[in-house]
């Protein structure tokens, strides 16, 4: 029995060492788990802020400077292909990072190049704004890419959650059936 109580302080010290490299251990995943979220959200928005900057210029476009048309034309472009180059690069890395994530992005691109596009082509055919009075430009038609926005933010949405994807479905149809009641 005298021997038993000898071994107690050693007994409670290992207990505590292996609980505190656990805790350690638990501390060191749930770190690196949110770390690479953070990372992947980051990355998700910076593809975003590409497709964003790329519905921009057909503003850009118009609003060039009249003063100095060949350097604007060059900016521009210059601007434009870096633009151009982004969104391929998180084309490619949305792909090898998520399908339904990937899809939803080419499919917002796909619009954009589409209407932006369209729009950019008739901004250069235009005559660059002249006086402040001309520098709100309407009629774009920039917010028929607001569902496939909002189509590639939901997808990014699903992907960073901690709930598993199909009980987060499950719960926006419960939620849109049991809408119409209220």
């Amino acid at each position: 029995m005298s021997n038993l109580i000898l071994y107690v302080p050693i007994i409670v010290a290992a207990i505590t060492g292996a609980v505190s490299l656990f805790a350690l251990a638990i501390n060191a995943v749930v770190t690196a788990y949110r770390e690479r979220v953070n990372r992947r959200r980051e990355m998700f928005s910076k593809a975003f802020a590409a497709a964003v900057a790329y519905e921009e210029f057909p503003y850009v476009v118009r609003r060039r400077r009249t003063s100095v048309p060949e350097d604007e034309r060059i900016r521009i472009s210059t601007e434009l292909r870096k633009v151009q180059e982004e969104i391929s690069y998180y084309s490619a890395w949305l792909f090898t990072e998520s399908r339904p994530i990937s899809e939803a992005y080419e499919t917002l691109i796909l619009q954009l190049r589409e209407i932006a596009g369209r729009e950019i082509h008739n901004a250069w055919n235009q005559p660059a704004v002249g006086s402040d009075t001309e520098m709100n430009i309407s009629g774009l038609g920039l917010s028929r890419l607001k569902p496939f926005k909002e189509a590639y933010l939901h997808e990014v949405a699903d992907h960073l959650s901690p709930i598993p994807r199909w009980l987060r479905r499950l719960f926006r149809a419960i939620f849109r059936a049991r809408l119409p009641l209220l």
